[in-house]
C-alpha cells in the first residue's frame, strides 16, 4: 500500500498565511493522487481555536481529499476487535491532533471539528485499519501530549501492533534523539513492534533507523521557526508498505536562506554594508520574494551599544523583493543572560502557553499541598483565552467547593 504523509501544515500562520495554505494544498493534493492512506501528526492548523475564515479555508482544501474516489483504489477501512479507541471518520485521510491544536479534553478541537465534518478520520486516541487487495494497514494515533505527562499518558494506552497488519504508531511529541533536552521521550521509550514510527512536532525532516525500530519526521510544509536546518524544501513523504521505501518529495515551497555574520568590534557602518552583500547574494539567485534571515553576532566597536546600530534602512530598500528579518544579536551587557534562558526554552521545543501551562501547574500543586483546591491546568488555560470567562473562572478557584463535585 501507499501512504502519503504531510505533517505541522500550521493552516492560518500569520506571517506566512497565504504559504501555509498554498504549500499544504500542493502537498494534499500530491499525496492524495498517489496514495491509498494519507496521514498528518498533527499541528494542523496553528492555533487551537483558529478564526472562522481559516476553518472555511481548511474545509475547502480538505475537501480534495473528501470528495477522491477511493473506492475506486481498492482501499477501504475495516473493523476488527483489535482496532479499538475512539475514531471519528472512515474516509482514508487520517489524523491526530498536535500541540498547537491540542485542547483540554472537554472542550472541541480543530481537528474533532474536522473528523465531525467528514473531511478527515481522527485518530488521536484510537486505531483504525483499511485494507487494499488483502493487505491491512493499521494506524495507531496518539495525540499530542504534555511532555511532563507523556510517559504515563503512553503506559495507560497500551498500545500494541496488530497481527497481519503493517502498524504505524502516529504521534506528535519531543523525541529526544533528535532534540536532546531534558524534557521529551525517546525512540526507546515508544511501545515495540511497529513497523513505523511517525512523528509530528519537529520542522526538520529525519529518517532513522536504530535498534530493529525505523523513526520518520516529515518536517513541516510551511516555515514557521526560521532555523537554519529550515533551509530545505519542505516535502510531502511516500511510504510504500510493500517494498518499504521512504521518499520525500518536494514541494513548490517559499525558498528560505538563512544568514549568520560575525563581526569583533565592528563600526556600524560595515555591519549594514556587510548585511546589504549577503542579502544581495542571496536575491541574486532570482527567486520569487524569498525569505532571508540575517542573524548579527559578536561585539560592536567600544563605547557603543547594539541599539546604536540602525538596520532600518535595510528593510526600507529590500521590503519590496524579499521577506526580511535581521536580528541583532551583537554583545550588550545583560543580553546573553536573557538570549541563553529563551533558547533553553526553544531547545525545549516548549510554546509560550506550554512554558505558562508548566509554571501554573507548579504554584497551584504547591497551593493545593498548603491546602488549596485542585484545578485543571490545562482546562484553566483553555477558558482564559475568552474574556467572558474571567469572573467564573475567579469564583470556582476562590470558590471552596471543588470543581469536580457534582451539584447539590
Amino acid at each position: 500500500m501507499i501512504i502519503g504523509i504531510l505533517s505541522d501544515t500550521h493552516l492560518g500562520y500569520p506571517r506566512f498565511y497565504e504559504d501555509s495554505f498554498a504549500q499544504f494544498d500542493a502537498a494534499f493534493r500530491a499525496a492524495c493522487d498517489a496514495s491509498d492512506v494519507v496521514i498528518l501528526p498533527g499541528d494542523i492548523f496553528d492555533t487551537k481555536v483558529p478564526r472562522f475564515e481559516v476553518i472555511a479555508q481548511a474545509m475547502h482544501l480538505f475537501e480534495y481529499g473528501r470528495s477522491k474516489d477511493w473506492t475506486a483504489k481498492g482501499v477501504k477501512r475495516i473493523r476488527t476487535d483489535e482496532a479499538k479507541g475512539d475514531v471519528v471518520g472512515d474516509l482514508p485521510v487520517v489524523a491526530i491532533h498536535g500541540t498547537h491544536d491540542r485542547r483540554s479534553k472537554e472542550m472541541i478541537n480543530p481537528v474533532q471539528l474536522l473528523a465531525k465534518s467528514g473531511f478527515i478520520t481522527n485518530v488521536s486516541d484510537g486505531v483504525v485499519v483499511f485494507e487494499k487487495d488483502g493487505e491491512k494497514v493499521a494506524i495507531h494515533g496518539f495525540g499530542g501530549t504534555p511532555e511532563d505527562e507523556v510517559h504515563e499518558a503512553l503506559k495507560a494506552r497500551e498500545l500494541k501492533p496488530i497481527p497481519g497488519a503493517y502498524n504505524i504508531l502516529v504521534l506528535h511529541q519531543t523525541i529526544t534523539d533528535v532534540i536532546p533536552v531534558a524534557q521529551g521521550i525517546t525512540l526507546e521509550d515508544l511501545p515495540p513492534g511497529f513497523d513505523l514510527y511517525l512523528n509530528g512536532h519537529i520542522h526538520k525532516r529525519h529518517l532513522i533507523k536504530r535498534n530493529g525500530r525505523t523513526l520518520l519526521i516529515p518536517g513541516s510544509t510551511v516555515i514557521t521557526q526560521l532555523k537554519k536546518e529550515e533551509e530545505e524544501p519542505r516535502a510531502w513523504v511516500r511510504l510504500d508498505t510493500g517494498s518499504k521505501e521512504i521518499k520525500f518529495i518536494d514541494i513548490g515551497s517559499r525558498p528560505f536562506h538563512h544568514i549568520e555574520l560575525s563581526f569583533e568590534k565592528a563600526e556600524p557602518a560595515n555591519i549594514v554594508d556587510r548585511c546589504r552583500k549577503e542579502i544581495d547574494a542571496a536575491l541574486s539567485k532570482g527567486e520569487d520574494v524569498p525569505i532571508i534571515r540575517v542573524q548579527l553576532k559578536g561585539s560592536v566597536k567600544e563605547g557603543l551599544k547594539r541599539e546604536n546600530i540602525d538596520l532600518s534602512s535595510l528593510n526600507d530598500l529590500y521590503g519590496d523583493q524579499c521577506y526580511l528579518q535581521v536580528d541583532n544579536d551583537l554583545d550588550s551587557q545583560g543580553l546573553k543572560a536573557k538570549m541563553e534562558s529563551l533558547r533553553k526554552m526553544y531547545e525545549q521545543k516548549m510554546s509560550v502557553r506550554e512554558i505558562g501551562v508548566q509554571m501554573l501547574r507548579q504554584k497551584l500543586d504547591a497551593a493545593k499541598a498548603n491546602g488549596g483546591k485542585g484545578v485543571d491546568v490545562e482546562r484553566l488555560m483553555d477558558l482564559l483565552q475568552d474574556d467572558d470567562n474571567i469572573d467564573s473562572l475567579i469564583e470556582e478557584i476562590t470558590s471552596k467547593k471543588p470543581t469536580d463535585e457534582p451539584a447539590a
